[in-house]
């Protein structure tokens, strides 16, 4: 993520360095101070002080006695982008009748890149905590969300994935890709995915994908709990179900939506 002295003081924009020290802080656990925010970064302290103030200024970062902390105004923002908002407001009643159901972790997920992005999680009093939250990411192939998307994505979103590094989490990772696409075969067969543990140790998902009006995955919805506690395979049928509603729903609306002939419809 650190970029070198040449690159920052050539080649980087003011947009790239603002965007790279909201990436550092998005990274981190916990505040940052300025300091390790310069060394992470590779901008000169004075230069990410002025830079972190116009960011804190916008309520993109805030800054407290420990350091930088993203902003609320971020959150505001994200909660705009038309394609996961639809998602969430269509997903969020199905995603709610589960969680009474299973009165464990609820999950809603899409594709980005390598990464699952969590869009919404519903929790029960009784659930674990779990290490995703709304915003945060996940490797895809090491996660039960991931999988079901990828398995019903098209070949250079798998490629994507398969070609770069997958260093295992746990020791359930699957890290080899020939071993990794014969489990997408599986997904594919039964319209369902685990996750064995292979994100968290001792954490357990069944997932389901939710797809387009062409059959490709747009997102996922899971249910998450304890290995101990969490039998998969009695929440097979209610994730699948929902996954298929929140599909028709989700194309119903696109339709009913749809721009024009000759224009892109979006989600």
């Amino acid at each position: 993520m650190r970029i070198g002295n040449v690159e920052t003081d050539q080649q980087r924009t003011v947009t790239d360095r603002l965007l790279l020290i909201l990436d550092v802080v998005a990274a981190e656990r916990g505040s940052v101070g300025l300091s390790r925010l310069s060394r992470l970064t590779g901008i000169a302290k004075p230069t990410v002080h002025r830079l972190a103030g116009e960011l804190v200024r916008h309520r993109m970062l805030r800054h407290g006695e420990h350091g930088y902390d993203l902003g609320f105004h971020l959150f505001e923002l994200g909660q705009q982008v038309p394609a996961s908002r639809r998602l969430r407001d269509i997903a969020l009643p199905l995603m709610s009748d589960l969680l009474e159901a299973t009165h464990e972790i609820v999950q809603l997920a899409v594709l980005d890149d390598r990464e699952v992005v969590y869009v919404e999680k519903l929790t029960a009093r009784q659930s674990i905590k779990a290490p995703s939250a709304v915003g945060s990411r996940l490797p895809a192939y090491c996660s039960g969300l991931g999988k079901a998307i990828l398995a019903f994505s098209d070949e250079e979103k798998v490629e994507r994935v398969l070609s770069g590094p997958m260093p295992p989490l746990t020791s359930a990772t699957i890290t080899a890709p020939a071993r990794f696409r014969r489990e997408l075969d599986t997904i594919r067969q039964r319209g369902i995915a685990y996750d064995r543990g292979e994100g968290t140790v001792g954490i357990v998902c069944v997932a389901a994908p939710i797809l387009d009006y062409c059959g490709r995955a747009v997102a996922a919805i899971s249910v998450t709990g304890p290995r101990q506690r969490l039998r998969v395979v009695r929440f097979e049928a209610a994730v699948h179900t929902a996954a298929l509603s929140i599909s028709r729903l989700l194309n119903t609306a696109i339709q009913r939506d749809s721009p024009p002939s000759g224009q892109a419809r979006t989600l």
